[in-house]
């Protein structure tokens, strides 16, 4: 299973990315294939955008993501 950590950089874009795995486990629409969920979405772009800043910020993680300097 992957992490957040492993997805994504910084505090904000843990927390985003914790926030649209609890909606998903809930919400009957994000769990069906093909379903729309709007809510889903917004909390998935909001991700999406928290590690974008994180990353152009420079709080990348070195957790192996593809954005992550090498060791």
């Amino acid at each position: 299973m992957t992490t957040p950590e492993a997805l994504t950089t910084g505090p904000v874009a843990v927390d985003a990315w914790r926030a649209a795995l609890e909606h998903a486990a809930g919400c009957p629409a994000c769990r069906t294939p093909g379903a729309i969920c709007s809510q889903g979405e917004t909390l998935l772009r909001a991700h999406e955008e928290a590690a974008r800043q994180a990353r152009s910020e420079g709080n990348a993680t070195s957790c192996g993501t593809a954005d992550s300097p090498s060791p």
